[in-house]
């Protein structure tokens, strides 16, 4: 019994430790689209945070880093579109690199789309790079 009370104590403690990202990205806030607007968010699938969204018109990729609310242009991409969105693209502002790879997967309602798998790669200026796995969901403000 006592072996039991000391794994429910240690489960019930781990279970209370909050995970913590490696990402060097914050929480990004809630972002409101234009009329006709559409964008793609992206989750931190270790902490559920909202990480990032990427933008169609302009071309961008919106997030917080050291405190600052970020939109990186888009330098490249790779791959069909689906619902606008490729499914390989490198964003920098030439201080910070972003490169997301994802798996973007259509859905039955025009202009949205789920990405159920995916990467996000950022570098910072030092050159130092953390690779973290991501969820995401597209839509567009009709």
């Amino acid at each position: 019994m006592a072996s039991m009370l000391g794994l429910a104590a240690f489960l019930l403690a781990a279970s209370a430790t909050p995970v913590v990202s490696p990402l060097p990205l914050a929480e990004l806030p809630t972002q409101k689209l234009a009329v006709n607007e559409c964008a793609l968010v992206l989750w931190d699938r270790a902490t559920g945070r909202r990480i990032a969204m990427m933008l169609l018109n302009p071309e961008a990729i919106r997030v917080v880093s050291k405190g600052s609310a970020l939109a990186l242009p888009r330098k490249a991409g790779e791959g069909e579109a689906v619902a606008g969105f490729v499914p390989r693209a490198e964003y920098t502002d030439g201080t910070l690199r972003i490169v997301t790879d994802l798996a973007i997967v259509a859905n039955d309602t025009p202009g949205s789309a789920i990405v159920r798998d995916g990467v996000i790669s950022v570098t910072d200026s030092d050159g130092v790079e953390v690779v973290a796995p991501v969820a995401g969901i597209a839509g567009c403000n009709r």
